[in-house]
């Protein structure tokens, strides 16, 4: 007579469950406290003073009641996962126990499907549970259910614990401490994104140009960090295709996936895992030197580069000491958890290996093997380039820029002035002394091949070097201006003010503040607008606005630009699909028939520009003077007129002017008279 074999025991089932039962009480109780139990006193307290049905009461609770899976649910099922395996599979981490269990006529296979099991329905049960509570709630406060949101809300919570809790199964079967559990059940939740920062910070230290990591490889290491991936990537949000829908749903599906397949290899270990291994921080030997060296690593990378940021440049060695440091001091600790002694001393060939493999890898990022920093793309190659730019005078919109293209004419002069950092970064002998000015540029390129570079660069320039022609071509080129500015970009038809800042009072010798919205009554305000509006236009078309300099002590700079800035501003209209009506605070009982009523809703964004006025602005200053903004009591100033005596000095006096704010005529622009170009004193 054949014998049966049995995959799984009912009575060692049962014996997990009385036995860990503080487990999933606990995690029990926080969810009845926030879902049923918070559906009765919310509608409870709500009742006194909100005239709606109970009905749109308790719709209005389940409509929230999804978002429980944006933060609070990842957490809790991240937490309770390992609780509950570090309660079921407790009898690995003890020899006894560990040879008491394997020695009763059971399976392996059957060991590890039991304990799998009671584990998580310690998890699910809960969760069904309060699924039914809930509904039970709403019924009795109401006199309706909502299946759909808790139902949501079970699915989401659900596959949320068979992934964490699989996973914990999975680190369970490599250890056999107890406290090692929790451990590395942590540290390889956020291992990924841990060491990806820490490279992106070795990468930024070391390569000149570095602009961080792809957006690829951002995205597979928040992939392989899953409690940060599900906390930011879950949202309850009302969508104009599905009305109210859980954005991010997939990572759910893929992450449950994830976790069936991490409980199957779990078990594949399990099967051949030594008992005789329990009270072992790593039980499976082949994964030990794993942890030796891995430990070395991140000891060195993280303590390492951490105590350098709070010692600086004063520490022994600098980052590349501290590195190498730790990581012999990581990889010895290690080894002596492995050996349970601290006679670790014999294992020195392996931390030398591990000290070489280290220094290699920094070396290699301060000597730039790779040609990194030197690598500058073809301007053939490029498709287009997304530019954030800061640099040039004078200060307005023009000097902080964001802004994609594909004009062959301006990639060209962007890969130029890559270029001119590249090079101007290899020769550090060129003088650098005197007066200088900050430029930045962030740089993605779309090549011809599809692949994305990405360079940041940002440094100072000095007046005669071989550097400034090259960002003097970039930041003061006029089609570079038209991009900055995205003058055409506003829609004429929702103009809706303009603001003018810095307008001189010569007599009262103070700076005056005009805005159109609190000078002009509102049926007569849009013309003035559109007036001032069509004159900048105008004036950009002609250059007599929208010009940059490179340098703000510059002569053309003083002499060509005002300290007065203009503003418009319009109204962006963009429909963001539908709100939902929350049918608590909705009196007419037309729009409380459930919870995915909503409403199409359009926001509208107020944007604004700013631009410098110039002497030259002749349509402007004429259209100002025309609405009585500048007059004989209100005029312009040119730019040189507020220069520090001090800062002017040390860039080089102007020639043949006269520097004297008191003097005769000096820098008024506009008036009553009309506009003028520059009037300026005999010196």
């Amino acid at each position: 007579m054949k014998s049966g074999t049995s995959c799984f025991n009912w009575t060692l089932f049962k014996k997990n469950l009385t036995r860990f039962w503080p487990i999933w009480v606990s995690y029990t109780l926080i969810w009845i406290y926030a879902l049923p139990i918070n559906c009765i006193m919310v509608v409870s307290q709500n009742r006194a003073w909100l005239g709606t049905t109970l009905q749109a009461q308790v719709r209005a609770f389940a409509l929230e009641v999804p978002n429980m899976l944006e933060g609070f649910g990842p957490l809790f099922a991240f937490l309770f996962g390992v609780l509950a395996v570090m309660g079921v599979f407790s009898y690995l981490y003890k020899s006894r126990m560990a040879g008491m269990m394997h020695a009763m006529p059971i399976r392996r296979e059957g060991l590890f499907l039991t304990s799998y099991l009671s584990g998580l329905v310690m998890l699910i049960g809960p969760n069904l549970l309060v699924w039914l509570l809930t509904l039970g709630a709403e019924l009795l406060c109401g006199g309706t259910v909502n299946f759909a949101t808790i139902s949501i809300w079970l699915g989401g919570q659900s596959a949320m614990c068979l992934f964490f809790y699989s996973f914990a199964v999975f680190c369970a079967m490599f250890t056999g401490h107890l406290l090692a559990l929790p451990a590395f059940y942590g540290i390889l939740n956020f291992l990924i994104i841990g060491l990806t920062n820490l490279v992106d910070m070795l990468c930024n230290q070391y390569l000149y140009g570095y602009y961080g990591l792809t957006a690829g490889a951002e995205r597979a290491a928040y992939w392989l960090t899953p409690l940060v991936n599900l906390m930011e990537g879950l949202r309850w949000q009302n969508t104009d295709l599905w009305g109210w829908w859980l954005v991010g749903w997939p990572l759910l599906v893929i992450y449950a996936v994830a976790g069936l397949v991490l409980a199957g290899l779990a078990l594949l270990v399990y099967r051949r895992r030594h008992i005789e291994s329990a009270g072992d921080v790593v039980a499976v030997p082949i994964v030990r030197p794993i942890f030796k060296y891995g430990v070395g690593v991140c000891a060195g990378l993280c303590i390492g580069f951490w105590l350098y940021a709070i010692f600086g440049y004063d520490m022994l060695g600098g980052l590349t000491g501290s590195i190498l440091l730790w990581s012999a001091v990581g990889y010895f600790a290690a080894e002596m958890l492995l050996k349970k002694s601290f006679r670790v001393w014999k294992a020195w060939k392996g931390g030398v290996v591990l000290l070489v493999a280290m220094g290699l890898f920094i070396v290699g990022l301060q000597t730039d093997l790779i040609g990194f920093s030197d690598r500058v793309p073809a301007v053939g190659r490029v498709e287009k380039v997304y530019i954030d730019g800061y640099g040039s005078y004078p200060y307005d919109a023009g000097r902080n820029f964001v802004f994609e293209t594909d004009d062959r004419a301006i990639i060209e002069k962007t890969v130029a002035l890559h270029q001119g950092f590249v090079d101007w970064h290899k020769n550090p002998a060129v003088s650098r002394e005197g007066q200088s000015d900050y430029i930045r540029l962030r740089v993605t390129y779309i090549l011809d091949n599809g692949t994305v570079m990405r360079r940041e660069y940002g440094d100072h320039v000095w007046p005669g070097s071989e550097f400034e022609q090259v960002a003097r071509d970039f930041y003061c080129d006029p089609e570079m201006a038209r991009q900055t500015y995205n003058l055409d970009l506003i829609d004429p038809e929702k103009l809706g003010n303009v603001e003018i800042s810095s307008l001189w009072n010569p007599d009262a010798k103070k700076n005056e503040y005009y805005n159109f919205a609190e000078m002009i009554p509102s049926e007569e305000r849009y013309a003035a607008v559109r007036k001032v509006y069509d004159a900048v236009l105008l004036d950009f078309a002609e250059g007599n606005l929208g010009k940059r300099y490179l340098f703000d002590l510059e002569e053309e700079r003083q002499l060509n630009t005002c300290t007065t800035d203009l503003y418009l501003y319009w109204q962006d209209e963009e429909t963001k699909g539908h709100y939902a009506q929350n049918p608590a605070y909705v009196i007419s009982p037309s729009v409380t028939d459930g919870f995915n009523q909503s409403t199409s809703v359009v926001y509208h964004y107020t944007k604004s520009v700013s631009v410098t006025l110039t002497p030259q602005a002749e349509h402007t200053i004429a259209a100002l003077t025309e609405l009585g903004v500048l007059d004989e009591d209100t005029t312009l100033r040119l730019y040189r007129e507020i220069v520090d005596e001090e800062e002017r000095a040390k860039y080089g006096e102007l020639t043949g002017v006269n520097l004297d704010p008191n003097s005769a005529g000096f820098g008024i622009i506009g008036g009553a008279d009309g506009p003028t170009a520059i009037v300026v004193g005999e010196p």
